[in-house]
């Protein structure tokens, strides 16, 4: 799901209270190429709702479309290759899963692409099965069936951008914590689940809001971050050639 941290309507606080109320185990937070809502979610969890566990993803844009990272600690850069992408998710042991596969209307890998990576050794771990928005609804039959091949861990995901349709997707695993999720993707044995109950409808100006916000506030705001982190690298390496220096 995504915070207003993000490109999400829906704030840290919201998110933490929603998950508790809709008795939610594992909840991830999965903002685009930034860690800052799944950290301050994290945050909130740890004060106001424990039994709730917390996996720090993001959702990392790609030449090739959007990715998912699980259980991740830096967001890989953007707008790379999604081979570089995956490769930054595994080196800090990370899971790769593939969000609204094969969708039209927001940039998804298309299967030609997710059958090349299999094919060159690029390890994906799950695949979105279901998802209730309208990114990739036309697909849905076609990605289930080209699973059966694929053989992907299953995952529901709401991709909650308004607090009304967290827990609208979800992921069904043996457990019911982090770990025992990530060890279900892992063994393949997860279930997508939603598609029995009815998304709820909110009203079409809240859709144009969030877009509004997603098309014109988020990306600046994640151009920023980028340049802030490499003032900050900058000095970190600067500070540290300093000291070289001295002790020479």
């Amino acid at each position: 799901m995504h915070t207003n941290l993000g490109d999400g309507w829906v704030s840290p606080a919201r998110v933490v209270r929603e998950a508790g109320n809709r008795g939610l185990d594992v909840i991830a937070v999965t903002d685009h190429d930034h860690l800052e809502g799944a950290k301050r979610v994290e945050e909130l969890l740890d004060a106001q709702c424990p039994g709730v566990r917390l996996i720090k993803g993001v959702e990392v844009s790609t030449r090739s479309g959007h990715l998912l990272g699980l259980f991740v600690t830096k967001a890989p850069r953007p707008m790379r290759s999604v081979e570089e992408s995956i490769d930054a998710i595994k080196e800090q042991g990370g899971l790769v899963v593939v969000p609204h596969p094969l969708g039209r209307l927001v940039p998804s890998l298309s299967r030609r692409r997710i059958d090349q990576l299999r094919d060159n050794g690029y390890e994906i771990d799950g695949i979105e099965i279901y998802n209730p928005s309208p990114a990739n609804a036309s697909q849905r039959k076609t990605v289930l069936e080209a699973n059966a091949g694929w053989g992907l861990a299953a995952i529901g995901s709401s991709d909650a951008h308004f607090w009304q349709h967290i827990g609208a997707g979800y992921t069904l695993f043996p457990g019911a914590t982090e770990d025992e999720l990530r060890a279900a993707i892992e063994g393949r044995t997860t279930q997508a689940g939603g598609q029995d109950e009815p998304t709820p409808r909110l009203n079409p100006g809240a859709y144009v809001a969030q877009c509004a916000w997603s098309w014109f506030v988020d990306p600046p705001r994640r151009m920023m971050r980028r340049r802030r982190e490499a003032s900050q690298a900058a000095a970190t390496s600067d500070e540290g050639q300093n000291r070289r220096n001295m002790n020479h």
